[in-house]
């Protein structure tokens, strides 16, 4: 019985060791990108960069503009909630009031399902396309940190779209 576990442990080790190199080649990643020295791609992906933390910056804005109107018609909403509680239906200054308090909330709910909607929308969509573009064209590319320091030196990036 020692003598089978002992040629059960050899046969063990044995398929460990030619397994390894298998193993490790499968573990390892392919070959990191040939490192680019080309100025037009360097600039092309700086500018893109550029291009992705402009649109984010817009995509924020935009997005909180949106978050600010739904939360004008939720603080409108409960303030109506609250006049209705204590609206004199037989006072027509009160009913007046709620009515303006019903007509303000009307007005900031249009604007929340508007524009903003839209404009944070578009945003999201510029921004996630362009994050694309530069992961597709610059994520994981390794560029000379000499030629990268000249060309953001004198980088001029087209305008965006």
């Amino acid at each position: 019985m020692v003598r089978f576990f002992g040629a059960a442990l050899r046969l063990a080790v044995n398929l460990t060791i030619l397994a390894a190199p298998t193993l490790a080649s499968a573990q390892t990643p392919g070959a990191p990108p040939p490192m680019s020295s080309d100025p037009t791609e360097i600039a092309s992906c700086l500018c893109q960069q550029q291009a992705v933390a402009t649109l984010s910056a817009d995509m924020a804005a935009k997005k909180q503009a949106l978050a600010a109107a739904r939360q004008r018609v939720a603080d409108l909403d409960a303030q109506l909630e609250q006049a209705r509680q204590h609206i004199d239906v037989n006072n027509a200054q009160s009913e007046a009031q709620y009515k303006a308090l019903l007509a303000e909330r009307d007005q900031a709910y249009r604007a929340s399902i508007g524009s903003v909607v839209t404009d944070a929308d578009q945003a999201t969509q510029s921004y996630n396309a362009h994050v694309n573009q530069y992961n597709a064209q610059c994520a994981n590319r390794v560029f000379n940190a000499d030629v990268m320091a000249q060309v953001r030196t004198h980088l001029q990036c087209p305008p965006l779209e």
